[in-house]
């Protein structure tokens, strides 16, 4: 920055996300939380695992999203984060054997959000 250089994209995100990560630790030092916290990683180590593939797809999901509006509109990226939002609840249904449970006005709103899609795409 003290050659007047702007931050790449890539590099505004970083440095967002490394604040926020800084800002985390500092609440949770406050609150109390980062012992406990601490200690619940510890006493679970498999969990270490669990939160780096957490880490890695939200990563990949960010620069997706920055990417998608970066190089499309926002109501392509709204399209897509819809349509993935409604995939992941059908899946869920799917596997889960939740689509007995899921009430009529359930299946409404999954039809009002298809055609909202089907409205923006087309």
């Amino acid at each position: 920055k003290a050659q007047n250089r702007k931050l790449g994209p890539y590099e505004m995100m970083f440095w967002t996300n490394f604040w926020m990560a800084v800002a985390a630790f500092a609440f949770a030092s406050v609150k109390g939380e980062l012992k406990s916290g601490m200690d619940y990683c510890k006493a679970n180590p498999t969990i270490m695992k669990q939160l780096v593939k957490l880490g890695l797809c939200g990563a990949m999901g960010q620069a997706a999203i920055f990417y998608t509006i970066s190089n499309f509109d926002s109501v392509v990226c709204t399209a897509v984060t819809t349509t993935r939002k409604l995939i992941s609840v059908l899946i869920s249904l799917a596997e889960g054997g939740g689509a007995s449970k899921l009430g009529p006005i359930g299946w409404a709103g999954l039809g009002i959000a298809s055609v909202g899609i089907m409205g923006e795409v087309a």
